[in-house]
């Protein structure tokens, strides 16, 4: 049986969430406001590190890497091509600019290949870190090993690496690519392998710390998790700040998974669980969902712009947050039960 921990589906939502306003309203707000939203990326580091740990928590479910991988292939693949079909559909109708996919471009988005045998654009702009978390789920049995089943002395050799290779990351795409946005520190870069492959191991080391060091349910106390919020909440509006972010989500993830306080409660509430719940399908909807706010906003009729916007917005938000609770139930789940029955 999954073992679900409420609070991290909760933080999941919230996730998701900050991804959406990273896409939808970063250009448009001002001041501190759009730092916290274009920093939206770094939900995906959280994303990846929530990955590697839960993973880790079942990784005895599985009996071999076929079977793994089919689980993964059906969790992933279903939801992952039809908003690439849908994303392709769009931009087929609507779109007349210069990014019109070809035949290999195509292939490459629905062989979950965007981003590791070439540099292609996805299709459906935020399923690039799906491709690349199939990828590493391929290569879970080392993770494993290096993670999981070495010895303790060696896992914080990992720890160490994987800390490095972020590091690497920010250095590396900062000096080649002449500086990026956000300055020295930043992870939103094209070195993707090296900046999630590093935080899904991490991830998973976050569940063996668990599991063998009995001081770290300190995180779950109130008085660490309310001041590792703050402090994150902190750094939202400043991307500089990608590492010490990395490291607080890691400490955030262990603290929330004890759920032996009122902040972990928090996460684990009905709405936030349900935001979890159908993070997947809010995550890879809400790109093709933003081709209708111009259709929204022509047919409010509104005579002040930023009332438009707004009105457009909040009604284009409750639509996808609407179809996505439909496709989780409807075709998400049902598809994957389906999927996993023939894989038995």
């Amino acid at each position: 049986m999954n073992r679900e921990i409420r609070p991290l589906t909760g933080i999941r939502g919230i996730a998701a969430c900050w991804v959406v306003a990273c896409h939808w309203a970063g250009s448009e707000l001002t001041g501190l406001g759009q730092d916290i939203a274009l920093h939206g990326y770094a939900a995906v580091d959280l994303f990846m590190i929530l990955s590697g740990f839960v993973l880790a928590i079942n990784q005895q479910r599985w009996s071999g890497l076929g079977a793994f991988v089919w689980q993964r292939f059906s969790r992933l693949y279903p939801l992952y091509a039809l908003t690439t079909f849908v994303s392709l559909m769009e931009i087929r109708a609507f779109y007349q600019g210069p990014f019109q996919p070809g035949g290999p471009a195509i292939l490459s988005n629905f062989l979950m290949t965007t981003t590791n045998l070439w540099n292609v654009d996805a299709i459906n702009g935020p399923s690039w870190s799906i491709s690349i978390e199939f990828t590493l789920n391929l290569f879970f049995p080392l993770f494993v090993l290096l993670c999981l089943r070495s010895s303790q002395r060696w896992s914080i050799v990992v720890a160490g690496i994987c800390a490095v290779a972020l590091v690497s990351v920010s250095i590396l795409d900062h000096r080649l690519n002449g500086g990026v946005a956000g300055g020295l520190g930043t992870l939103d870069n094209r070195l993707l392998y090296l900046r999630c492959g590093p935080e899904f191991a991490l991830g998973m080391l976050c569940w063996r710390l668990c599991n063998e060091a009995p001081w770290s349910a300190l995180f779950g106390r109130a008085g660490v998790l309310c001041p590792l919020l703050i402090a994150m909440m902190a750094m939202t509006p400043f991307k500089a700040l990608d590492l010490p972010f990395v490291a607080a989500s890691c400490a955030l993830v262990i603290g929330l998974s004890v759920e032996r306080s009122r902040v972990a409660a928090i996460f684990g509430t009905p709405v936030l669980h349900w935001l979890g719940t159908i993070s997947f399908s809010l995550y890879l909807w809400h790109a093709p969902f933003l081709a209708l706010r111009p259709v929204l906003a022509g047919a409010l009729g509104i005579a002040d712009p930023t009332l438009t916007l707004m009105a457009a917005n909040t009604l284009n938000l409750c639509l996808v947050l609407a179809a996505s609770t439909l496709s989780y139930h409807w075709f998400e789940v049902p598809v994957r039960r389906w999927l996993r029955t023939l894989g038995h």
